[in-house]
């Protein structure tokens, strides 16, 4: 996992299947370049992933980047953050426990990566909300994370360096992109 920087969430994988959002027909760049993130070790998933996803490309193609979401040490992460956010990781226990959201964020803050989703941020100010409503990129702010989406956290874009975060696949080409013209000025 030297490399790894990105841990990609089930929806982005959806949106790259043939017909979706990012098919490679229509978007044949962006297709590639997510691709060799795979290929390059520079993004990964997990296996609660897999699971949701279960398609005949990504689950089979690059079964590799999908690793153990579930060991002794990433156990003792979950138990923090679930004593930081019981409600949320209670919820999902009881009534998703295949869910892979808690997993992603527990993954992510125990190896210091960035999860790259397409849910929106929900704010916490909405009292109407329940916390164990919340999605992805809710939960990883309450943790300390930086969060972009393409709604209500565009103020954070080019505000996330590394570590523990997360953004949305319009951040991730816009990093790729400056990481790329960085690289070939060098």
């Amino acid at each position: 996992m030297k490399n790894t920087k990105y841990l990609i969430d089930t929806n982005i994988f959806v949106r790259f299947q043939s017909g979706q959002q990012y098919d490679q027909s229509c978007f044949p760049v962006h297709f590639e370049n997510f691709i060799k993130l795979l290929e390059d070790g520079n993004a990964i998933s997990i296996d609660k992933v897999k699971n949701e996803l279960n398609d005949d490309f990504f689950c089979k193609e690059y079964e590799d980047i999908f690793k153990e979401s579930i060991t002794n040490e990433i156990a003792t992460t979950y138990n923090l953050l679930k004593s930081k956010q019981p409600e949320y990781f209670n919820t999902y226990e009881i009534e998703n426990p295949n869910d892979a959201d808690p997993y992603l964020i527990t993954y992510a803050y125990h190896h210091d990566l960035c999860i790259v989703t397409q849910d929106e941020f929900q704010s916490t100010s909405n009292r109407n909300l329940s916390i164990r409503k919340y999605n992805i990129p809710t939960i990883c702010e309450e943790l300390g994370a930086i969060c972009i989406d393409n709604k209500d956290k565009k103020e954070n874009i080019n505000q996330y360096e590394n570590g523990f975060g997360c953004i949305c696949f319009t951040e991730l080409i816009r990093k790729e992109k400056l990481w790329k013209s960085n690289n070939h000025q060098k």
